[in-house]
């Protein structure tokens, strides 16, 4: 395992105090002093981008309902310990990813859109690092692009998010010994002798200095059958890159591994450690379809996620006295919430059973052919009301529902507000493609959810935790106390 400088771990708590006393008050304070009398070989850190308790009571909503039951739960929902967790940046009210994961990676508040580099834009170390620095293997995995924002908080350093060649950089030369995603392309050189399609500025093959490094490479969903054939050994590393940008949704079943399949991989590799290891899995795409207001997506994504967490609780049984698993979000997106004023009282989230497909899919694929064909003279919804059955089980539309259709069809087909002109354009579509945002607008009030934002919001996530040192994980604290209890863990 490539090695950082060791430092002593017992410095870490008087360097996350220092940072962490800025810009809190006294009662968050306190919590940088919570101490464990408990310690963890092994600590897997599960993350749901986006996903705070709407996004899981959603997802539970929709599990009862698929049962004939009002609500049911997720795995972690069981865990001994629970909290509430705030997510302000050092910059603003609402957070990005970038910030709330450095808060959650380091123990320090940072200003929107940095990778692991404090207000000041000097560098932070992870709690990865420091696992690394306790002689542990190190595992990085998500649906995102691994040059994103929560993954590459763990093992990159850079002052903006979207420098992602130069991310890649990084990773390649973290030291992390399995790294698993989506986004090749920032990893795969200009003139690759595979043919991928690559976004590099440079004449760089990342892949090709992992593989003499030592790792053992699969990229492109072409090699999924490989990795997941693949019988890891000790002290092998990984990289697996499976898609040019993000990983699909889960709704959308690509030929691409599972989260929980990549979860499972990186556990069998990694626990092979004798110094145990630390791992962090993201499903950062709960993030991406909350922005769209994408309801049945996100709760697939959600539910995708919790297949990864019980991969992880599979382990945890079987090393209970050595394993911590955390289960947290970075921030809510979408001002998701259960009621619609149209419905009062009353909810309908089997009507969410019927949509087969992503608003992204469906966006890029069925409804672009159909654009491409059509101009706003010759345009119908009765050309379409079959993809509106088919694919998102809408039957019987109202007068109402129908006018809104078939003016979102004729402003789609003009290209007139994909970026969102005007104000109003953007409360009604947020940049969106208008017809299908159309569609999952109505799929949502008939369900009847709600949302008040394509944006992220200031809503605490909730946190969970079950294992040695989860009593920790109690009452409201704040994100950067998540790397404040890992580091007690670490002892």
């Amino acid at each position: 395992m490539n090695r950082r400088i060791i430092t002593a771990l017992a410095t870490v708590s008087v360097a996350s105090s220092m940072l962490f006393a800025q810009g809190v008050n006294e009662n968050q304070l306190a919590y940088q002093n919570v101490n464990t009398k408990n310690s963890a070989k092994n600590i897997i850190l599960l993350i749901g981008d986006g996903m705070s308790t709407a996004q899981i009571a959603t997802a539970d909503a929709y599990l009862g309902s698929l049962d004939g039951k009002i609500y049911d739960q997720l795995s972690f929902e069981a865990f001994d310990h629970q909290g509430l967790t705030t997510t302000y940046s050092g910059s603003q009210l609402i957070t990005d990813s970038a910030a709330a994961g450095t808060a959650i990676a380091t123990g320090s508040k940072t200003y929107n859109g940095a990778i692991s580099v404090d207000m000041n834009k000097n560098k932070l170390k992870s709690i990865l690092a420091y696992a690394e620095d306790a002689g542990k293997a190190t595992g990085i995995v998500t649906t995102t692009r691994v040059t994103h924002a929560t993954p590459a908080v763990f093992i990159s350093n850079n002052v903006d998010r979207d420098a992602e060649n130069e991310i890649a950089l990084d990773e390649s030369d973290s030291g992390v010994d399995y790294l698993a995603g989506g986004g090749y392309r920032y990893f795969v050189g200009k003139n690759n002798k595979e043919g991928l399609k690559s976004k590099r500025t440079d004449d760089l093959d990342v892949v090709e200095m992992m593989a003499q490094d030592g790792y053992t490479t699969f990229i492109s969903e072409d090699e999924t059958s490989d990795f997941l054939n693949y019988n890891p050994k000790k002290g092998d590393k990984v990289l697996g890159l499976f898609g040019y940008s993000h990983l699909d949704y889960a709704i959308d079943d690509a030929n691409q591994p599972t989260l929980a399949q990549m979860t499972e991989k990186g556990i069998d590799l990694l626990s092979m450690d004798d110094d145990g290891f630390f791992m962090m899995i993201e499903a950062g795409r709960i993030d991406h379809a909350s922005h769209a207001n994408d309801a049945v997506t996100a709760i697939d994504d959600t539910l995708a996620f919790n297949d990864a967490v019980q991969v992880a609780i599979d382990y945890y049984n079987t090393d209970p006295e050595n394993t911590l698993i955390i289960v947290t979000g970075d921030h809510e997106t979408g001002g998701l919430t259960l009621g619609f004023a149209g419905t009062y009282y009353d909810s309908a989230f089997a009507t969410l059973s019927g949509q087969t497909i992503s608003y992204e899919s469906y966006s890029y694929n069925q409804f672009a052919d159909y654009k491409a064909s059509h101009t706003v003279n010759n345009c119908s919804l009765s050309d379409l009301e079959s993809d509106v059955e088919n694919y998102f089980g809408l039957t019987d539309l109202n007068d109402n529902e129908r006018a809104s259709l078939e003016a979102a069809l004729k402003r789609s087909v003009a290209g007139e507000v994909i970026v969102g002109n005007t104000t109003q354009d953007y409360l009604l579509y947020g940049g969106y493609e208008p017809f299908v945002m159309e569609i999952t607008h109505i799929l949502n009030n008939r369900a009847g959810i709600g949302w008040t934002s394509y944006s992220h919001t200031a809503v605490p996530v909730a946190t969970f935790a079950q294992g040695p040192g989860s009593e920790q994980i109690n009452g409201v604290f704040d994100n950067t106390d998540l790397f404040n209890f890992m580091v007690n863990v670490l002892n």
